[in-house]
């Protein structure tokens, strides 16, 4: 399955995505980092069940990404 692309110009914080997108993995264009350097604020790119599907799209694209599985580290994961 395809990776989905998304309007890029809502900006979420990290955990907001992570509940509008459960168990996906996502690519995000970090916006605003909190004070310790990490991801906090961003733009959705793509989305995807898998994760060859966002590797394969990311490889090109530029900017502060952020790659992350949204479900639970004991889930199953592509």
């Amino acid at each position: 399955m395809p990776p989905n692309a998304t309007d890029q110009k809502q900006e979420l914080e990290i955990s907001d995505i992570r509940q509008k997108y459960p168990q996906q993995w996502v690519t995000v264009d970090i916006t605003q980092r909190d004070k310790y350097g990490l991801p906090f604020v961003g733009r959705v790119i793509l989305h995807s069940k898998t994760k060859k599907d966002i590797v394969d799209q990311i490889e090109n694209t530029e900017g502060d990404l952020y790659v992350f599985y949204s479900g639970a580290i004991d889930d199953d994961v592509d």
